[in-house]
């Protein structure tokens, strides 16, 4: 008999392991390339390829990890599309319709996916009018859409400088000699999966946000929000003395126009007085302002480098997610991911 209740027990513990993980938090997830737009570049060539199992790659191991965890969540299932449809979907299909892919999304139903991820590149040269130089302008466009419902469930538009990014090496001509078709390519490639990259770590957290808090780091505790700074005090005395790092403030003294989006109100009040307390600082002013986002105009004896981890540093401890972005030469623009809890 005991054994038997112990074989028995063993069983119902086995059952119960069995149903958590029934119940684990997964999300099946198609990425799709959109190319409807004649202007975007065309399905299944060689830079939309490349983009594509980078943004694939990303969501299946992005490099927020972590912040996936707060949500009880390990990661998402993604699936590519020619395995999925190949026994009922014409592959050689280009400049496809929302329509049309939602339609074959939805026809897939082994397995159901939960979410669609619809993406478009677009990428031209343009040559500078005075210089002579020719630059690629770049953007992705994403956005996340439930299949079931079709609900907006995150997206965004990313770019990778407007000003256009400088072809280089064997991708530029020069001397007279002509840009090498495969060079450009290549180039045009790496600068696309910088971007899809980007938007891989993004989409991945605003999905995980979807599937509800766990217990970690955004708990919930007496009403107050862990992932909200309501106070900075503990924060800023939990700076280093020196800045991070402890540099002498050696540099010529450089004015950094920083850019802040998507943050609350009190978030940014305590940037300012974060910013105004790191060592280096010569002066803090406003220079924009408006509902959406805020600008300083930063005076500093620190390097852009500096700058950037102490940014990194500042929303580690404010339990902000979001990246520092250079621009130019002096700009920096930190845009907080918006990410749907409910």
């Amino acid at each position: 008999m005991k054994m038997l209740a112990r074989t028995a027990a063993a069983a119902m513990i086995g059952l119960c392991t069995m149903a958590g993980a029934a119940h684990a938090a997964t999300l099946n997830v198609l990425v799709m390339q959109e190319d409807w737009d004649t202007e975007s570049l065309a399905r299944n060539n060689r830079i939309q390829n490349a983009v594509l199992s980078t943004i694939n790659q990303t969501l299946n191991a992005p490099a927020y990890q972590s912040q996936l965890q707060k949500y009880g969540i390990q990661g998402l299932d993604v699936y590519d599309e020619t395995a999925l449809t190949l026994n009922f979907y014409q592959q050689d299909r280009q400049r496809r319709t929302d329509e049309e892919l939602i339609s074959v999304v939805r026809s897939v139903d082994n397995p159901q996916m939960d979410y669609v991820v619809p993406y478009t590149i677009y990428a031209r040269a343009v040559t500078d009018p005075y210089s002579g130089i020719v630059k690629l302008q770049m953007s992705l466009n994403y956005r996340a859409i439930d299949v079931r419902s079709g609900r907006f469930a995150g997206g965004d538009n990313l770019d990778l400088d407007t000003k256009g990014t400088s072809f280089a090496g064997c991708a530029a001509g020069l001397n007279g000699t002509p840009a090498d078709p495969h060079c450009i390519k290549e180039f045009v490639s790496q600068n696309g999966e910088k971007l899809a990259r980007n938007a891989g770590n993004k989409l991945a957290i605003q999905l995980a946000a979807l599937l509800g808090r766990a217990s970690g780091g955004y708990a919930s505790d007496g009403g107050h929000d862990a992932g909200v700074n309501d106070s900075i005090e503990g924060d800023v005395a939990a700076l280093p003395s020196h800045g991070v790092g402890g540099s002498a403030c050696d540099n010529p003294p450089t004015v950094f126009a920083v850019t802040f989006r998507g943050f609350e109100q009190r978030q940014m009040n305590a940037v300012e007085e974060y910013m105004a307390y790191w060592k280096c600082a010569l002066d803090l002013d406003v220079s924009k302002s408006d509902f959406s986002e805020i600008t300083f105009s930063y005076k500093t004896r620190t390097d852009q480098q500096r700058v950037l981890r102490n940014i990194r540093l500042m929303l580690e401890l404010m339990g902000v997610v979001a990246e520092p972005q250079t621009e130019g030469s002096n700009g920096i623009v930190v845009e907080a991911l918006g990410i749907r809890e409910n």
